[in-house]
């Protein structure tokens, strides 16, 4: 039974990632998705809560304590595996990693600063802060058109120098 159960989710996974790959996309490094960069620039975008195309950093913070309060199932202030999904845990124990993920820190644990293996609001909210803080450029907490688009342009300049083969 379990080796039917095991071959019905390997043939899902198998359909859904294959339905998803042929899906269009601009395309991140497997030319699947718009990558991180294109995520990053699409979170900025849900978080202009007022639509005047700046980005504040209480925007951000705003959107990220949304998620966290949407992703906190249980309501303790932690994201752990109590709030995973049925499917995650029951896997989450078929593998028993009671330790977390076996290869390194994926996922939501590279943000568990403080390693206890669960994750505090403080620690969601402020996973974006690099970010934020190298797209404002002037420092005045919010990232206004001009200084994304020189970001943008800053880094389009960077790959078109690594590309030593095109010169």
């Amino acid at each position: 039974m379990k080796t039917f159960l095991f071959t019905t989710a390997a043939a899902c996974v198998l359909i859904i990632s294959g339905v998803a790959a042929a899906q269009p996309g601009p395309g991140g490094p497997r030319g699947d998705g718009p990558g991180r960069a294109g995520m990053a620039i699409m979170m900025l975008g849900a978080a202009d809560y007022n639509g005047d195309n700046t980005v504040t950093r209480a925007e951000v913070e705003r959107l990220q304590g949304e998620e966290f309060d949407f992703r906190d199932r249980n309501g303790d202030g932690f994201l752990d595996l109590a709030d995973a999904s049925p499917t995650r845990q029951r896997l989450h124990a078929l593998r028993g990693d009671e330790d977390g993920p076996r290869r390194g820190r994926r996922g939501l644990a590279r943000i568990d600063a403080d390693e206890d293996g669960r994750i505090s609001r403080a620690e969601f909210v402020g996973r974006e802060g690099r970010l934020f803080e190298r797209l404002d450029a002037n420092g005045d907490d919010a990232i206004s058109p001009e200084e994304l688009d020189a970001a943008l342009e800053a880094r389009q300049s960077r790959r078109q120098a690594r590309q030593w083969w095109r010169d």
